[in-house]
């Protein structure tokens, strides 16, 4: 009988009270950590926005975890992640650092330390990458996601997180190259996580640094999940995010070289049942998009991470180049013809995006096909010049 991925479910408003929690679900520290172990734990601080956003791990999240390790007897812990856009001072920074003083532990900024290639075994794309010196030289390693949808891979949890340990250069390569999700499988598959846990107590969609007064998506859900399989941990919290984890193509690609499973029949919740824990109205760029573009909408038919890529370039490049024109955007497998003609309105020009949306004699859609899958920002773009060429906005 194939053994189950258990995922410990949380719900306390109390975060201190609700991690203890979840690691005693787990069976506690001890399991992971040996006296005299060197513990690094990864939170997720991204831009260091402030704590109320839902961006960051609340400190709280992290002191039990440093705590917990020290009375396990560990000779050393560190807490660390790559700087992105921190400013200084920084209150969410400042909180780290008190923290660590206090705990008599290390909060480093990984991008003033040493990165390492290593080679990956079986990679889904990449045969070397590089990771945090101080992350691969430390015998355990617990991973502190928090629970946010994503503006371009649909959520940003246990996987995603390994983001934080690779040089700042290497990130915008990975961007550059349309390869993110294939990197953060083989990043995860380089060093695997000893730990989940998973910080609920905000949700929100990671976009990037913006003011605070636009974080208008984030939700108190004061949860935490914890678990050792990454992809259960990406499974149910997409889940109770209402994210259908079946289009997340770095979650289908992790299961497949042996990272983990995303059946449920495969998961065993402990804890706060699944139905108590369930938002399931976590926002996705659809929703961000078609709530804020003044000339473009977004049909999505079930598309993958690989096409809904491409709603942020529409809202970062076409947005500014249409000239006043309004494109409705249509993509995944389901697209249905009865259904877009009752939505897409007289002053829209219709463009079908991907492969799954492509134009047949079966589905009978009509419009400007951009094909790929996914389809790629540039070709998009020219199809908007193209469009925009024989456009005259004062007929």
């Amino acid at each position: 009988m194939k053994r189950r991925s258990r995922i410990a479910i949380v719900k306390d408003p109390d975060i201190r009270r609700r991690t203890r929690k979840a690691l005693e679900i787990l069976g506690g520290i001890d399991k992971i950590v040996d006296r005299g172990d060197r513990v690094f734990i990864k939170p997720n601080l991204v831009d260091a926005s402030p704590l109320e956003t839902g961006e960051v791990v609340q400190p709280e999240t992290v002191e039990v975890l440093a705590q917990e390790a020290l009375n396990a007897g560990a000779s050393e812990v560190i807490i660390g992640d790559t700087q992105t856009y921190w400013k200084m001072p920084n209150e969410t920074i400042s909180r780290y650092e008190e923290l660590a003083k206090n705990l008599g532990v290390k909060f480093l900024d990984l991008k003033k330390h040493p990165f390492v290639k290593v080679k990956v075994e079986d990679p889904l794309f990449f045969r070397e990458v590089r990771l945090s010196k101080i992350l691969l030289e430390s015998d355990v390693f617990i991973n502190v996601p928090t629970l946010k949808t994503h503006v371009q891979y649909g959520i940003t949890v246990a996987i995603k997180n390994m983001y934080g340990l690779i040089p700042p250069k290497d990130r915008g390569y990975y961007h550059a190259i349309y390869r993110v999700e294939e990197a953060i499988v083989d990043l995860y598959k380089a060093r695997r996580a000893d730990l989940i846990i998973v910080d609920g107590t905000y949700t929100t969609l990671h976009i990037g640094p913006r003011p605070i007064e636009d974080y208008k998506e984030t939700a108190r859900l004061d949860l935490t999940l914890a678990g050792f399989d990454p992809v259960a941990i990406d499974t149910v919290s997409a889940r109770i995010l209402g994210v259908d984890p079946s289009t997340l193509r770095f979650l289908k690609w992790a299961e497949e070289k042996g990272l983990g499973t995303r059946s449920m029949d495969e998961i065993e919740i402990a804890g706060t049942p699944f139905d108590e824990a369930y938002y399931g109205r976590g926002v996705d760029i659809v929703r961000y998009a078609n709530a804020r573009a003044k000339n473009s909408r977004f049909l999505n038919f079930g598309a993958c991470t690989g096409c809904l890529q491409l709603v942020a370039d529409v809202m970062r490049f076409c947005e500014n180049i249409s000239r006043g024109r309004k494109f409705l955007y249509v993509m995944g497998p389901g697209a249905n013809e009865e259904e877009i003609r009752r939505n897409l309105r007289p002053d829209e020009t219709l463009i079908l995006c991907g492969y799954c949306a492509a134009p047949t004699f079966y589905n009978g859609l009509k419009g400007h096909f951009v094909p790929g899958c996914p389809p790629r920002s540039e070709v998009l773009l020219k199809k908007i010049k193209e469009i925009l060429k024989v456009y005259d906005p004062s007929s």
